[in-house]
């Protein structure tokens, strides 16, 4: 058995001096480093404790009357393991005690990649076999698989210049770029979840280009893809109307022109808002994403400048409709605390996404320590989508939580995790 440190020449370790040399931002600036993923450990910590004891949390700050704040959960062991096992082959690794075979597999990963040519054609084919198993779904009518299809419909039916004194109602006329997708699906496909479809599989594309975008590697876009798909969270409500993921792709694809256009990220942004009003919540995760950006100064000041505006006219239009926004507000600061226990239950079928959920965050921290921004950037993705539900349920008790509102925590984990297979 060799360690991994006989096979490290001097100019790799040149090469790795070098890059780390080359962005003095990051040396000079530890401490926020340090404080970004203190603040994203602490998030990840409180959502997975209910992962492995589902009582706990609710036992402490809520309802404690038949709760069992010890009981451990179905995938508490596993989880557990999974990380020990982890963390040791990362410490393994720093202390050069791993076989030279499996550090030499490691770092042959690490290295290859594909042309952007080959990729684009594995893109195709992967997307290709997504429909053929997914297709089928658009022709489900979708009362049948959730009630709560029954105010869309009434919705659609009124809007854009009726009125309603359901509140479910009310709040779904206000989201009028989703209005307009969902009749232009329903009038000129005659099916409500054609566009939704198209919605998602952009969703794909555009999680393949933001992965590429932050790993410099064409590889990794396909694996993101790929562990976007196998999602149970995402499978559910892909073909889905009254849980459509336009609200997703419109942020997501917001985030990728901040590296790519940033003069139009903010157009995209605003199509979220009135996709989904609770995209407001994730203005400050923009904000630091493109704070840590290599833009330039001027183009940085630019998008959060332009997003501040988009912000300030989406609460001008709610304010002048007359929406519901401004009368469900009912701050509750236990309700904070407890809405992190939401993240166990929902995604209790993402089995792969809590169990490696520490670990990736480990990953991140790691590349983010050997001068890697863009892992702080996607530390704060993935942590920020996750508290924005905790936000919620501290600031109103109107919306449940339903799994579809972790879509874009599945999305940033699938590229975090891709990400961390890239040497750059």
């Amino acid at each position: 058995m060799g360690k991994h440190s006989k096979f490290k020449s001097n100019d790799k370790k040149n090469n790795e001096n070098s890059e780390l040399n080359s962005n003095p931002t990051i040396n000079k600036n530890n401490s926020v480093v340090w404080l970004i993923f203190i603040i994203g450990f602490t998030v990840i910590l409180l959502s997975i404790v209910s992962v492995v004891f589902p009582a706990l949390i609710l036992s402490i700050f809520g309802d404690s009357e038949f709760l069992e704040p010890g009981e451990i959960g179905p995938i508490g062991i596993p989880l557990i393991l999974t990380n020990i096992i982890i963390v040791s082959l990362i410490i393994l690794y720093y202390l050069q005690k791993l076989p030279y075979s499996f550090v030499e597999l490691c770092q042959k990963i690490l290295s290859s990649d594909l042309s952007k040519k080959n990729s684009l054609i594995f893109l195709i084919i992967i997307l290709a076999f997504y429909i053929s198993i997914s297709a089928n779904e658009l022709s489900v009518y979708e009362l049948n698989q959730y009630g709560d299809f029954l105010i869309v419909e009434d919705a659609l039916e009124i809007w854009p210049d009726g009125k309603s004194e359901n509140v479910y109602v009310t709040e779904q006329l206000t989201r009028h770029v989703r209005m307009i997708l969902l009749v232009a699906s329903d009038e000129i496909f005659d099916n409500i979840k054609i566009i939704p479809y198209i919605a998602t599989i952009l969703l794909l594309v555009t999680t393949y280009f933001l992965t590429v975008t932050f790993s410099k590697k064409n590889f990794t876009g396909l694996l993101a893809v790929i562990l976007v798909i196998q999602s149970s969270t995402f499978y559910t409500y892909d073909t889905i109307a009254v849980y459509e993921n336009f609200w997703v792709l419109f942020y997501v694809f917001s985030i990728y022109l901040i590296f790519q256009k940033p003069k139009f990220t903010s157009i995209f942004y605003i199509l979220s808002i009135f996709s989904k009003a609770i995209t407001v919540l994730m203005l400050p995760i923009t904000i630091i994403v493109t704070l840590l950006s290599e833009i330039s100064t001027k183009k940085k000041i630019f998008v959060i400048v332009s997003h501040l505006i988009v912000l300030g006219i989406s609460i001008g239009i709610f304010q002048f409709s007359n929406t519901i926004y401004g009368n469900v507000i009912d701050i509750n600061t236990t309700e904070f605390i407890t809405g992190f226990t939401t993240l166990a239950f929902n995604l209790r079928f993402d089995i792969l996404l809590l169990l490696l959920l520490l670990p990736v965050s480990m990953g991140l921290f790691l590349k983010a320590r050997n001068g890697c921004k863009n892992s702080i950037s996607l530390m704060v993705l993935m942590c920020g989508s996750i508290l924005v539900t905790p936000v919620l349920e501290m600031i109103t008790n109107f919306y449940f939580v339903y799994p579809y509102r972790y879509v874009p925590l599945v999305i940033f984990f699938a590229i975090s995790a891709s990400s961390l297979l890239s040497k750059k």
